[in-house]
């Protein structure tokens, strides 16, 4: 009897050390998935295509926490209802630490298949919601509100040769700032600069620095236009509170070679 016990028990043992070595794996797997991930959040897009003719292709840039990052969308990608496009940013660079009440912004361009010009384009300004994990975010899903273009938009407006975008960034409240990261975007084209806060405050008669921003080159998508969207943000932790970065927008309203923006 004892024997038939012995045997009996060994399925048994074999079939639970199974689903304790089956556990362990997963439990690695996940570990090794969230080093992969560790130190970054991600911003998703979710694009509404449904008012689109035919879409082949999309340019999408996206600005968080001083990082710029573009990304194309084609093919297989594009089905006729949406499209989503996910962005990693690290959490912390030199400059800036992110946190939940930061702002970014995304911007989708519909593409001309045959000559890669802007047909149409939509914008979102956003608030970090998950600094450590996933923020998702709806491109052309409803009417245009103010962190919103709303569905796809052209531009036929007058071409603007050489633009620059001239952002005022007032720091009355932050004497003490040292670099901040300047971004700005304009028909799909990023720059950046880190600018030494004190050198211009030093020049300053209102505590309000000015960074101007030149576009002497036609973007890859068209040339800029009355119409078009353009965007700068600032970031810096000394910015906190409220936000380590923020972002504001605007739309080109004249053919003349200066828009200012104030940037908080």
């Amino acid at each position: 009897m004892q024997k038939m016990r012995n045997r009996s028990n060994r399925p048994f043992s074999f079939l639970f050390f199974s689903v304790v070595a089956l556990v362990f794996s997963i439990a690695l797997l996940g570990s090794s998935n969230k080093a992969i991930a560790a130190g970054k959040f991600t911003i998703e897009a979710k694009i509404n295509l449904k008012k689109l003719d035919n879409p082949n292709k999309l340019r999408v840039v996206a600005s968080a926490n001083g990082e710029n990052q573009t990304k194309f969308v084609e093919g297989k990608d594009l089905n006729p209802e949406t499209a989503t496009v996910s962005f990693q940013f690290n959490q912390k660079n030199d400059l800036v630490t992110v946190d939940s009440r930061d702002e970014y912004f995304v911007c989708a361009y519909d593409l001309d298949a045959n000559t890669g010009q802007m047909k149409s384009y939509s914008c979102v300004e956003g608030n970090i919601e998950q600094p450590n994990g996933k923020n998702t975010i709806n491109i052309s899903s409803g009417p245009a509100i103010t962190l919103s273009t709303g569905p796809f938009k052209c531009v036929n407006g007058e071409e603007i040769k050489n633009p620059t975008l001239r952002i005022a960034i007032p720091l009355s409240d932050r004497k003490d700032v040292k670099d901040l990261k300047v971004v700005t975007m304009i028909k799909g084209e990023l720059q950046s600069k880190i600018i030494d806060a004190q050198k211009l405050l030093k020049k300053s008669d209102d505590n309000t620095i000015i960074v101007p921003f030149l576009y002497d080159k036609i973007p890859e998508i068209g040339p800029i236009r009355v119409g078009d969207l353009f965007f700068t943000c600032v970031s810096a932790d000394e910015l906190n509170p409220p936000e380590g970065t923020e972002c504001e927008h605007r739309v080109t309203q004249h053919t003349g070679h200066i828009d200012n923006i104030v940037a908080r």
